[in-house]
């Protein structure tokens, strides 16, 4: 009974951390909100990554592998909303850098940030999918509540700790940093996130193309 949940919980670490560690979208945008605008902010954004997650997984256990068959029958189509989106804010972020020469902290609620990721987090199906996938295998060999409720502690706990530790990662260069190279870096940052915005697009594209063939 003690094995069970604990090789769940295991598990859930490893899906956590695996889902968080890639450097993609979001974890440019985590550091470049820490950069930009400390820690606190960076904090946020990174409590509202992990909330997404922790959320996908509970669905996950809740609903095992029944709506994964809907959403990869969506095909393209999340991932080109999913890259529109990235492709936008990153475009925002340089028009707003262009418009200010003070490379200062924004004043801007901590709510704020946290309910932006949330959302920037959740329109990506792939986690979901990711998720769905792992705890498919989770509930089924399940003989309790337990080990369905490990996996999803483990997971928010893993994708919380990475992402925290990408906000004090950014907090620090920020700091250390001149305020000109901050700018810098925010201006190479929106860049990166127009690219995976594209990149995303192209491999939707691409995988869609491989299922209906």
């Amino acid at each position: 009974m003690i094995d069970q949940p604990l090789a769940a919980l295991v598990a859930g670490l490893a899906a956590g951390l695996a889902i968080a560690m890639p450097l993609g979208a979001i974890g440019v945008l985590i550091l470049r909100e820490s950069i930009l605008n400390g820690v606190r902010h960076g904090l946020a954004a990174g409590a509202g990554v992990a909330f997404v997650d922790l959320t996908y997984a509970t669905l996950a256990v809740s609903v095992g592998v029944v709506f994964a068959p809907v959403i990869r029958s969506w095909g393209a189509t999340p991932a080109v909303v999913s890259g529109l989106v990235l492709i936008g804010l990153g475009v925002y972020q340089l028009i707003q850098a262009r418009s200010s020469a003070d490379p200062e902290p924004i004043e801007v609620p901590k709510r704020a940030v946290f309910a932006r990721f949330v959302a920037l987090t959740a329109i990506n199906p792939a986690t979901l999918l990711y998720f769905l996938a792992l705890a498919s295998v989770v509930t089924t060999t399940a003989t309790s509540w337990l080990a369905p409720t490990a996996f999803v502690v483990g997971t928010g706990v893993a994708s919380l700790a990475w992402q925290w530790g990408l906000a004090f990662v950014g907090a620090r260069v920020g700091a250390m940093l001149p305020a000109r190279v901050v700018g810098l870096l925010g201006w190479v940052a929106s860049g990166v996130i127009i690219v995976l915005g594209i990149s995303v697009i192209v491999a939707g594209i691409n995988a869609a193309a491989i299922a209906s063939g």
